[in-house]
């Protein structure tokens, strides 16, 4: 312990004690919170002093919030300086849980730290007093020794308690942070429901497109700083929020590239609350430290999503396949991480030869130069020839999506699926009207009872009847509603390969996007031939195999596909 200490000659019991009042509370004191409540202990602690002719009270303490489970509390650090410098003799607490929960620690002060420098202590509701003279030792310290235990052990159960009273309130999608993430905000009429908060929210959204449109995140980072956007440490202070970031990092006023990152890979920006991903090492120890991403506790849909889901995973799949970034213009290039060698499966380099006839730009393989010339042979491709290339084989199968969907859009219109979709949707109709048609009926029956039109026998059994009546139809339409539903999900425009390729329909080049979402890989031959293995191929083919069965229901033979 590197301190200045004073010591002292011990201390006559007649001498006058300069005496600490330590006072203590946290949440954990649950429902003793009114009992326990920082002017409660301090009326019973002063009270108790002015009664004492021995002692004068130096100064009152207190940790208001702080658990008891260690001793790092501010309050207790500053009677522990006035110890050390001499100016307190004495430590009264009104029971021995408010000075600690932990056993080890609070023996060590009792036992040990307190004894060697003449520190009186009482425990008002335990009736303890290390200087009272006719107290005998051995039944003092096996008391004193129970009650420590028996305080940690309530701290150990409290603790696990309270655990499980939060995770049961996190699997129901509630929210329990002390701060709504950057975005959101807690719903004035519900603290555990969050709400979009407009201002940061658009900032979210801008964040995402810059990253989609092929911005690295270094890039974004230095626009949020060039526009002057507070970064969501300070925003939150901005707020009148008593905010603290986890790392210093926050607290300089701009944005880091750890911010712009954690912001893109957030679920909780498609309305999925996610919860639990921090935790402290145990009770004693609050060092906080990281949940596996398995162990976290996510519920979907429990608010307002700021990002299209769509948009979330696109950037996720950029997310894997982003690397290096070319300065002059802070953005991925197109190609980075897409282009391998054939042979060693390795990823090409991009080189630039400057000649006084111009500049160009190729990928090759880098094997041979960096591990030797036997790993691989020298690959090459021109950049333009493999932008060149790779377009036009998107091109193709784009169009190639488009003349899928629209073939056989029309050719449904003309086939027994259509008509079985039309006939649902018109018996469920039916089926509705009727039901509506009974509930008419059965308000009418109250007032012909009231009338004497019907007799109460008459009004119960007619409308029992029409209840029943109404149970069976709806029933019925339950029943369509699903065959409507399971031929709705044999459409074939939900197929992943066309409804991924349509969506650049009127695309005109190749974007970095484009090709993260289209493509898994472009492998270049030692000829300078080239292979794109794209995406959705599973899909692909069942689009196929699918257009071949519609070819045949209409009787046609019109080749789509070459």
């Amino acid at each position: 312990m590197s301190k200045n200490i004073k010591t002292e000659q011990p201390l006559s019991v007649t001498k006058a004690w300069k005496a600490a009042l330590y006072i203590r509370l946290s949440r954990e004191d649950g429902d003793n919170r009114e009992s326990y409540s920082v002017t409660s202990q301090r009326e019973i602690l002063t009270q108790y002093a002015k009664q004492q002719e021995d002692i004068e009270v130096h100064d009152i303490y207190i940790d208001d919030g702080f658990s008891g489970t260690n001793f790092e509390r501010p309050g207790f650090q500053r009677m522990m300086d006035d110890i050390y410098a001499g100016n307190v003799n004495c430590v009264v607490v009104k029971d021995l849980s408010r000075f600690g929960r932990n056993y080890t620690e609070t023996g060590k002060y009792l036992d040990d730290i307190f004894i060697r420098f003449n520190i009186r202590f009482i425990a008002l509701n335990n009736g303890y007093d290390s200087f009272a003279g006719n107290m005998n030792s051995a039944t003092q310290c096996v008391t004193l020794g129970v009650t420590n235990v028996i305080n940690e052990s309530l701290a150990a159960t409290t603790s696990v308690n309270i655990r499980g009273t939060l995770d049961a309130s996190r699997k129901k999608g509630e929210f329990i942070g002390s701060f709504a993430c950057y975005g959101y905000k807690k719903d004035p009429n519900d603290r555990h429901r969050l709400i979009v908060d407009e201002e940061p929210a658009e900032v979210v959204r801008m964040i995402f497109n810059l990253f989609i449109s092929g911005k690295s995140v270094i890039g974004i980072t230095r626009e949020l700083n060039k526009l002057g956007i507070l970064n969501p440490t300070d925003y939150k202070h901005s707020q009148g929020l008593n905010y603290r970031a986890n790392s210093n990092i926050g607290d300089k006023g701009v944005w880091c590239e750890q911010t712009v990152r954690r912001i893109l890979k957030n679920e909780m920006y498609i309305g999925n609350m996610v919860q639990g991903k921090n935790t402290n090492m145990s009770y004693k120890i609050k060092k906080c430290v990281a949940v596996p991403k398995d162990k976290w506790i996510i519920v979907e849909g429990t608010h307002e999503p700021i990002i299209d889901k769509a948009i979330f995973e696109k950037a996720q799949g950029l997310f894997n396949s982003n690397t290096k970034i070319t300065k002059a213009t802070n953005a991925v290039d197109k190609f980075a991480g897409l282009v391998k060698c054939a042979d060693c499966h390795r990823a090409m380099g991009k080189k630039t030869n400057c000649h006084d006839y111009g500049t160009y730009v190729y990928y090759r393989c880098v094997t041979a130069t960096k591990i030797s010339k036997d790993a691989c042979s020298t690959h090459s491709i021109r950049y333009d020839k493999l932008e060149e290339a790779v377009y036009i084989t998107l091109r193709t199968l784009i169009d190639m999506a488009l003349d899928i969907e629209q073939f056989v859009y029309e050719v449904e219109q003309k086939t027994e699926r259509q008509k079985e979709i039309n006939l649902y949707q018109r018996t469920k109709s039916q089926y509705t009207a009727e039901v509506e048609k009974l509930k008419r009926h059965a308000l009418s029956l109250y007032p012909d009872w009231k009338d004497g039109v019907i007799s109460k026998e008459e009004y119960t059994s007619l409308k029992a009847d029409i209840n029943e009546k109404i149970e069976a139809l709806e029933q019925k339409i339950k029943s369509v509603e699903e065959k409507e539903q399971e031929m709705q999900d044999k459409d074939i425009r939900k197929n992943e390969f066309i409804k991924h390729f349509v969506e650049y329909a009127d695309i005109g080049e190749l974007t970095r996007p484009m090709l993260v979402e289209l493509v898994d890989s472009i492998y270049v031959h030692r000829e300078g031939n080239i292979t794109i293995n794209f995406k959705f191929q599973d899909a692909f083919e069942e689009a196929l195999k699918y257009l071949e069965d519609m070819k045949r229901k209409v009787g046609t033979d019109n080749a789509l596909i070459a």
